[in-house]
């Protein structure tokens, strides 16, 4: 195990999610400046995730079939210096849309990321795996967040933004040069549609991917969007706002940690439901809270509950994956996921138009435990691993 090599790993993954998450508190308001109707707000929001379900992937399976992780990760980090810039650079609600898709784009990356890491570890350790990359992702998130407030105060709101732009590259220059693990499994140009097909009908990695979409559907229709539009409406400003996501980012992170150390210890599925539980009720404290004191302590709820299921999920669905498909099952699981992420703000923008936000997040609230919690029932792994 090169040590050195996963800890620049590390590194980048860091800044990779800082620049994707610095400007998240002051975009959902800085795009609500723009235009009269939420629905716009979640129509642009809703960006990132349309153009991260359509990338992930064919970007999985192109990863298992050249064998090479490396342009993935350079390019996809250096797509979100593009978007931040589009975004900074225009004023519109059309510049602001591109500039949202490129981000989304980027996101792609986080598949050959996911993949690569765990190829680091032994098979036995793809939940660790998951976990740990997890950690250093909310790790990123949370000090982006946590400067978000600092960066514009001393910047302007194109703060966040450059540096975002600054951070893109500086982890694109490390993905460029780090060594990365060897392919210890068969060739991949095995691969054809019918064994493509194969993974994807596999239970074992479609349920936890489907459960995933439901609990990303509401986490980004709350969390990354309409969150910090309801702390704005509620007189929070920008270091406020940010305070809010770095919050849910940290608690993520806390959940992580915990996912990182007892995940492979058996008793997953409580797990999994105690967290659509959890995150069900800082929705509706969200939704019924009068002051800012229950945002804060929703937005850790929904932190504790995202950081503890997600890894799970992800892990559960290349667990029992050969090694010259998990890029392809990785991708199945990112791209299924982000249907929800795309989802999900683009249908609370339409319930919040017609309802109102806070009756908006009672309906995430209900949306988020009884849909996971139905679907997770028909998650069950292979007897014996199998070589698909």
């Amino acid at each position: 195990m090169n040590r050195l090599a996963i800890a620049a790993f590390v590194a980048a993954v860091v800044l990779y999610f800082l620049s994707l998450y610095i400007y998240m508190p002051i975009l959902p308001a800085f795009v609500a400046g723009r235009s009269l109707h939420l629905a716009d707000v979640g129509v642009v929001l809703s960006m990132y995730g349309l153009w991260t379900a359509i990338l992930r992937m064919p970007t999985g399976i192109t990863a298992d079939l050249t064998g090479r992780n490396r342009p993935f990760l350079v390019a996809g980090t250096l797509l979100g210096a593009a978007g931040a810039g589009l975004m900074v650079a225009g004023g519109s609600l059309g510049t602001l849309l591109a500039g949202r898709a490129l981000t989304g784009a980027a996101a792609a990356a986080w598949v050959p990321m996911m993949v690569v890491f765990a190829a680091y570890f032994p098979p036995r350790q793809a939940i660790f795996a998951a976990s740990f990359l997890s950690l250093a992702s909310s790790l990123g998130q949370i000090m982006g967040t946590l400067t978000t407030g600092l960066v514009e105060s001393k910047a302007g709101p194109t703060g966040p933004f450059i540096v975002a732009i600054a951070a893109s590259i500086a982890a694109a220059a490390i993905f460029a040069f780090v060594r990365l693990p060897p392919k210890k499994t068969e060739r991949s140009d095995t691969l054809s549609p019918s064994s493509i097909l194969a993974v994807f009908r596999r239970r074992d990695v479609l349920v936890p991917a489907l459960v995933n979409a439901l609990c990303q559907f509401a986490v980004w229709a709350l969390t990354f969007s309409f969150m910090p539009l309801l702390a704005h409406r509620m007189g929070a400003n920008a270091g406020q706002a940010g305070l809010i996501m770095t919050l849910n980012i940290g608690s993520n992170l806390a959940a992580n940690l915990f996912a990182t150390l007892r995940a492979d210890t058996g008793h997953r599925r409580l797990m999994l439901y105690g967290s659509f539980g959890t995150f069900a009720l800082g929705a509706i404290l969200a939704a019924l809270g009068p002051n800012l004191g229950y945002l804060y302590t929703s937005t850790i709820l929904m932190g504790l509950a995202n950081g503890l299921l997600f890894p799970i999920l992800v892990g559960l669905s290349i667990q029992y994956v050969d090694g010259s498909r998990r890029a392809t099952a990785m991708g199945i699981h990112q791209s299924v996921y982000a249907i929800g992420m795309f989802t999900g703000p683009w249908a609370a923008g339409l319930i919040a138009d017609a309802l109102g936000i806070r009756p908006m997040f009672a309906i995430m609230a209900a949306i988020s435990f009884v849909g996971p919690g139905a679907l997770i029932l028909l998650y069950s792994p292979p007897r014996v691993p199998s070589r698909t």
